[in-house]
């Protein structure tokens, strides 16, 4: 039975949201935050696994959300371990947690890597310069250091010195996983995308 909701409670009200209603304000908060460096959803983690099966997780920046492709888009440098990892495995988990609104979100998805292509370049040149700096040095990410290094200055907007080591990665997903945390009782979700309207089960917290 659906609870009514509760004026005086804060956070996702899941139980008293329709499927629809539910993905709609999941993927508006997704839009924004890939927008918006001050959103609870602006980093992710991102889970992979290497070829020998050990799994990887590290934090990257949304750099693009599209709800109607069901698209979750972040940036890499293609010398990094996670490049080999998605190129052997493109299954990939992602997680998001926001303590402000005591929400998690998990999608399990394919990442396709856009790599020195026309989708690669348009990513490249809507970044902001300082984030381009970070694919301008020289040693790959991992590399055993002698001492942390400065920041990479932030290239001319015209500078596609960094570009050769620039990927962009699209994380394509059928269905998303809410978990709202409640006194009251949790709340807990999977959302299936994969049809003409958004279809839930609910799932124990």
């Amino acid at each position: 039975m659906t609870r009514p909701p509760d004026a005086s409670a804060v956070g996702w009200q899941l139980a008293a949201a329709s499927a629809d209603d539910t993905w709609r304000r999941i993927a508006d908060a997704l839009d924004t935050a890939a927008r918006s460096s001050r959103h609870p959803f602006h980093l992710l983690t991102v889970a992979s696994v290497a070829a020998d099966g050990t799994p990887h997780a590290r934090t990257v920046v949304l750099r693009r959300f599209a709800a109607d492709r069901r698209e979750v888009w972040f940036h890499t440098d293609a010398r990094s371990p996670k490049v080999a990892q998605l190129t052997h495995d493109a299954r990939v988990a992602l997680h998001w947690y926001s303590a402000t609104d005591r929400l998690q979100l998990r999608i399990a998805a394919r990442a396709t890597l856009h790599h020195r292509d026309e989708v690669a370049r348009a990513a490249w040149m809507a970044a902001e310069p300082m984030s381009r700096a970070c694919y301008t040095t020289p040693v790959a990410p991992g590399t055993v250091l002698a001492g942390f290094p400065i920041a990479p200055p932030a290239p001319p907007p015209d500078d596609d010195g960094g570009l050769a080591s620039f990927v962009a990665v699209c994380c394509r997903f059928t269905d998303i996983e809410a978990l709202a945390l409640h006194a009251t009782g949790h709340e807990r979700v999977v959302l299936r995308l994969d049809g003409p309207a958004a279809t839930r089960e609910i799932l124990a917290p």
